[in-house]
């Protein structure tokens, strides 16, 4: 069992167990996240944040998934990340910018407590391309997108998915599909995360989504870069307007805006809660 702190804190339903790792005294961080996701109840969390020291902003969050696997981004772990370092009284600034997978993000704490996060655009765009999936006891050709947002996302529409036609987002057979999508041959080796989505209504900006994350292999209650992924692509393809609001399997909301200018996206956010749990 290890003696130091661990504190527990959610990001709109992405659930995180947060370690103060600034002295740089924790090593085997892999190690670390499996033992403590195999202990007591820790295996319904998400992953494991080690907030670590910075030379380039003014702290890093260090992300694992819950299978131990590293250098990734998590964008509810960002807002999770400053609420953690405002809990602590690490800093009481009300806008912090944060490392992450050799990136620095800006965040501000709004005046409503919610927590906004300033994402780089997409490094890649592929928008409605064809995959063929295998569902349930058929294969079909289901039409996709693909962002990478610091993570790799496939985007699916569920009035995209032929066969079954679905009238809602909670029809979708999440593990099963997912999974056949994530470990895609077209995506390997890297894999993606795996978002479906309802439009709810286009000219408010309202979707719903789901998502199947590599990782922790199942549904998450939440994903940000997800959301990012979903909402711009829900933009670009189904003129969905911004901003955009995304109702989570969590209950709880996210909300993605952002500009287009010379075939260009701008000023990318992704706002939401972020709390303690424990």
């Amino acid at each position: 069992m290890y003696n130091f702190d661990v504190q527990k804190y959610t990001g709109s339903g992405n659930d995180f167990l947060m370690l103060n790792n600034l002295d740089n005294s924790l090593n085997d961080l892999e190690g670390i996240t499996k033992k403590l996701i195999s202990q007591n109840d820790n295996s319904c969390f998400d992953g494991v944040i080690f907030l670590e020291d910075s030379n380039i902003a003014d702290f890093r969050m260090n992300y694992f998934n819950k299978d131990g696997t590293g250098n990734t981004l998590c964008g509810n772990g960002l807002r999770a990340t400053v609420r953690y370092i405002l809990d602590n009284n690490i800093s009481s600034k009300n806008q912090i910018t944060l490392e992450a997978v050799n990136k620095i993000f800006n965040i501000k704490i709004q005046d409503d407590d919610l927590i906004s996060v300033n994402f780089p655009p997409p490094s890649k765009i592929k928008l409605k391309f064809r995959l063929k999936v295998h569902f349930v006891e058929w294969w079909q050709l289901l039409t996709v997108s693909y962002l990478d947002v610091g993570s790799p996302h496939v985007v699916v529409f569920i009035d995209d998915i032929e066969n079954p036609v679905l009238k809602s987002i909670e029809e979708v057979d999440i593990v099963e599909w997912g999974r056949n999508i994530r470990m895609h041959k077209d995506l390997m080796p890297e894999g993606a995360n795996v978002n479906f989505v309802e439009i709810v209504n286009a000219s408010e900006g309202e979707l719903k989504i789901r998502s199947y994350e590599r990782g922790v292999e199942g549904e998450t209650l939440a994903c940000g870069t997800g959301a990012l992924s979903a909402a711009i692509s829900a933009n670009m393809l189904k003129n969905v307007s911004k901003p955009i609001k995304l109702f989570t399997k969590s209950g709880e909301n996210l909300i993605v805006n952002f500009e287009i200018s010379d075939n260009s996206i701008k000023n990318l956010h992704l706002t939401g809660s972020a709390k303690r749990i424990l």
